[in-house]
């Protein structure tokens, strides 16, 4: 069996690893949840999926990584200059789901301050501009979105 890929890329076997405790904490914590004969999708159907989906690309990322032949560019040290675009969207959404769980903030400040953030992560550098119109988007996205929560799925945020 070829090792090569899984030896030349720790910091994805750090990720994939992470992954797994998360979807495996994810399914452990929804196996008590009670059942309910409201939800025709069964109890907590969605957060099953994305746990089970999660582990599914898991999976293909370490087949993926088994497979990989050797270029002989083993990463010895871990450089931090490649992760700190996912740390920070990381550490975007975990504050995004913490400022959710306030109810004294309302939901499209919140949202609009992420979706703001979120995407200006993403694309990088732009002008005063742009980021006018990208703050714009992101508040006409999060009003659509608190519209959609409260007129069509009947979830007041």
């Amino acid at each position: 069996m070829k090792l090569a890929g899984v030896r030349e890329n720790p910091a994805a076997m750090v990720f994939l690893t992470i992954a797994v405790v998360a979807a495996g904490l994810g399914l452990y914590d929804l196996a008590s949840v009670t059942t309910s004969p409201y939800e025709p999708l069964g109890t907590a159907a969605f957060p099953r999926a994305i746990a089970l989906g999660m582990l599914a690309l898991v999976l293909l990322r370490g087949v993926a990584l088994l497979r990989a032949p050797a270029t002989g560019r083993y990463d010895d040290g871990m450089s931090y200059r490649r992760h700190l675009g996912s740390a920070g969207m990381l550490l975007l959404a975990i504050g995004y789901l913490l400022a959710l769980s306030q109810t004294d903030i309302d939901f499209r400040i919140v949202t609009s301050i992420f979706l703001f953030g979120a995407t200006w992560a993403m694309v990088g550098r732009l002008g005063a501009r742009a980021l006018l119109i990208l703050a714009l988007f992101a508040v006409a996205g999060s009003i659509g979105l608190d519209l959609l929560f409260k007129h069509f799925l009947y979830v007041d945020l």
